[in-house]
C-alpha cells in the first residue's frame, strides 16, 4: 500500500491575522461609490450616549421639586424630565 504525501508546509498559505474586537455603543455606516462604480469608499460614525448616574438624576429632580414650590405628587415626572434633560446636555 502506498504512503499518502504530506502537504509542503511551504507550498501552504500563511494563517491570516485575527481583527481587533471591538464594541462601538451605536455605529452608522455610510457606503458611497463613485460614477463606474469600482471604488467604494466606508466611513464609520461611532456615536457615544451619555447615561446620567442615580445619583445626578435625583438631585436634579429634587431640584425640579423645589422649582415647583414643593409641592408632592409629580415625583415620577420629576424624575424623567430630569434624566432627559441630563441626557441632553451631555450629548
Amino acid at each position: 500500500m502506498a504512503k499518502k504525501k504530506s502537504p509542503d508546509p511551504a507550498a501552504a498559505p500563511a494563517p491570516r491575522p485575527r481583527a481587533a474586537a471591538s464594541t462601538p455603543k451605536s455605529t452608522t455606516r455610510k457606503k458611497s461609490a463613485s460614477a463606474a462604480g469600482s471604488l467604494v469608499i466606508e466611513q464609520t460614525v461611532t456615536r457615544i450616549t451619555y447615561t446620567p448616574s442615580a445619583d445626578e438624576i435625583a438631585e436634579a429632580a429634587y431640584h425640579r421639586f423645589l422649582s415647583r414650590g414643593g409641592h408632592h405628587g409629580g415625583d415620577f415626572d420629576d424624575w424623567l424630565e430630569a434624566e432627559r434633560e441630563l441626557r441632553e446636555r451631555q450629548g
